[in-house]
């Protein structure tokens, strides 16, 4: 089993001249096409689905009254903008939506809302990332979307830009937002340094370790450049290069060299240059995940767009410096890009009103973005609604630091630069990420050599791949 895609195109299409009007309705929508003869039930004519569900006919809430399931933690049914979504859901089509509270599951246990879906508790609404979602389908709980969108006539390639995520074909989740990584930069080291802030145009990486060398200054405590020991670090020159994790048989990629200059080169940044802090320095603590954010001393930073959220509280972070953001850095000879995760939502099997679900996903991830947080939405909006939306909302979150809309248009809504998945997708890819975890790790800190790290990776990677296709 295969995801859709490895590679795709940016969020903001050009505006889409011949989108019809049923495309861009909200989730209310009533079209009646590829629906069975209505029936009478009792006084109210209704329409059943060919999916099962009965519906009001002859009205823009056909699920108006109906009660659904979203499964989420006790502290996530309880967030403010939970509960915003959850009221914007009832004021666009009608649908309650009650929580199934569900324990955060412990590191190493097994998705608990999985297990419940197992157990076959009858759920409407699930939200997880692509990844995430891979297990779900790989258990046999999600309903395929397809047959459902069609009901109502609604062109999920089109709204989402073909960001749905599918499995063999068929299409389980709706991305409702995106994390897109960002370079972040302290205005206030470059002053010091006495350095023009870096433009987002040709940003790459090899400009920014340049930048980084230029603010480095041991004397004073200054940080370049900092990045965490994610696996994800040491491959993502190669993937952002082009270059695939996985064969075209099927196997794994890493025994192309461009996996070993990645891992090898990440590692430098610290081990070599000196330009942030050691592999064994960020292991052992010393300098959290959080360090640009709680410190004053590291120029630039490379990381998800989750980070863009907490510089907005500076009740949590505060500071007396400002922050600047670019696009994520990318390799010199190559396209522009930047590494992406998206948040989407699905419809479990056991739902026993899937078409009411499908409508509220629909919602959640038409809208959620709108709700004032500062979300990226996965859903194609034209350049005018994107500025718009930056103008309105991101803008004045950001005013402490000064961040424009063109800074915001360059790194998170350029239409021309190509969005990766940040975590290898494909057979067997959340082994093969624990596999990249551990061994690079290993190589990072020295207890292994480049050459039997990069072997080793490829050795197991083929052999959890190997094993899952045997199940």
């Amino acid at each position: 089993m295969r995801m859709k895609g490895f590679m795709k195109k940016g969020i903001v299409a050009a505006v889409i001249a011949s989108m019809t009007a049923t495309m861009l309705a909200g989730c209310g929508n009533n079209n009646t096409q590829n629906q069975s003869p209505t029936k009478q039930e009792g006084n109210t004519t209704t329409q059943t689905k060919a999916n099962g569900d009965t519906q009001p006919a002859g009205t823009d809430k056909p699920y108006d009254g109906v009660t659904l399931k979203w499964a989420l933690t006790d502290n996530a049914a309880s967030g403010e903008e939970t509960q915003k979504m959850v009221a914007l859901i009832k004021e666009k089509t009608g649908i309650n939506v009650e929580f199934s509270i569900t324990p955060t599951s412990a590191a190493g246990e097994i998705d608990k809302v999985l297990v419940s879906l197992m157990a076959g508790d009858d759920i409407d609404i699930l939200g997880r990332t692509p990844i995430q979602l891979e297990e779900f389908y790989n258990a046999g709980v999600l309903a395929p979307l397809d047959e459902l969108a069609a009901n109502v006539s609604y062109d999920m390639e089109t709204v989402y830009s073909g960001a749905a995520v599918k499995f063999d074909g068929q299409t389980y989740a709706l991305p409702a937002e995106r994390d897109i990584w960002l370079t972040y930069y302290n205005k206030k080291v470059f002053d010091d340094a006495g350095i023009p802030y870096p433009e987002a145009e040709g940003w790459t990486w090899e400009k920014y370790v340049e930048t980084a060398q230029k603010l480095n200054d041991a004397d004073k405590g200054v940080w370049g450049s900092f990045i965490g020991n994610d696996a994800v670090h040491s491959y993502m020159y190669a993937t952002q290069s082009g270059v695939n994790p996985y064969k075209a048989d099927g196997t794994s990629n890493f025994d192309d060299p461009a996996f070993a200059k990645s891992m090898e080169w990440f590692f430098s940044l610290g081990n070599d240059l000196k330009i942030q802090p050691s592999s064994v320095e960020v292991a052992s603590g010393t300098y959290p995940y959080n360090s640009f954010m709680i410190g004053d001393n590291i120029g630039l930073y490379v990381c998800g767009g989750w980070v863009a959220s907490t510089l907005t509280t500076l009740e949590k972070y505060p500071r007396d410096w400002q922050a600047g953001i670019l696009p994520m850095p990318y390799p010199e000879g190559s396209e522009p890009s930047s590494l992406v995760i998206d948040s989407c939502y699905a419809v479990p099997a056991t739902s026993s009103n899937k078409g009411a679900a499908f409508e509220a996903i629909k919602c959640i991830a038409e809208y959620k973005y709108t709700l004032g947080y500062g979300r990226i939405p996965a859903k194609t909006l034209t350049e005018e609604e994107a500025r718009s939306y930056i103008e309105e909302t991101l803008v004045p979150m950001f005013a402490h630091d000064g961040i424009t809309t063109e800074d915001f248009m360059a790194g998170w809504f350029d239409s021309s630069r190509n969005y990766i998945s940040e975590k290898i997708v494909g057979t067997a890819d959340t082994v093969i990420n624990q596999i990249v975890t551990e061994e690079s790790l290993m190589y990072g800190q020295g207890a292994k050599s480049l050459e039997d790290t990069m072997s080793s990776i490829k050795s197991r990677a083929d052999e959890a791949i190997k094993e899952a296709q045997a199940e």
